[in-house]
């Protein structure tokens, strides 16, 4: 269903005014200009053509328009599909270990803490002290601990052994 189906109830009513307005307006020149005993055909045909018109519009209403029923499978196929964003292996891979080392205390100390201590004595740091642990239990250090571990690391060192 198209999002702008709400909009156009505006427009729909201001064309019903303009449609009773011109519709009155012959009417009423028509009214004066029969003989009175044929008056009553008129008033009757004014209404049967404005109760025409809208029965019209009820029934296409309620009856759907194919502009806002759901796309067909096929439709759905022409229409261009986002390109899905590929991903570098090598970042996927060190999310998820982050996430598994935020996740489990003993990941953290057996798999990433090795190695940030490994990287940290290639650029010339002295061990720093292992993050103390959460308060949950089994939990290890949270992204922000490990942010402000890996920042100490990449800034340089100057004391050097």
């Amino acid at each position: 269903m198209p999002q702008d189906r709400e909009r156009q109830w505006p427009w729909i009513i201001a064309g019903y005014a303009v449609l009773f307005i011109l519709l009155a307006a012959a009417t009423s020149f028509l009214y004066d200009a029969v003989a009175p005993p044929n008056r009553p055909i008129v008033i009757r045909l004014a209404v049967a053509i404005v109760v025409g018109i809208l029965l019209v519009h009820v029934w296409r209403h309620f009856r759907g328009d194919p502009r806002w029923d759901p796309a067909s499978p096929f439709e759905n196929a022409l229409t261009r599909q986002p390109a899905t964003p590929k991903l570098d292996l090598a970042f996927v891979k060190l999310r998820d270990e982050l996430e598994s080392a935020r996740r489990s205390r003993s990941y953290f100390e057996k798999v990433l803490w090795p190695r940030l201590r490994t990287l940290a004595r290639s650029r010339g740091h002295i061990d720093a002290p292992i993050p103390p642990e959460r308060s949950r239990l089994g939990r290890g250090p949270s992204f922000r601990t490990i942010h402000r571990l890996i920042d100490h690391i990449a800034t340089p060192s100057t004391d050097r052994r």
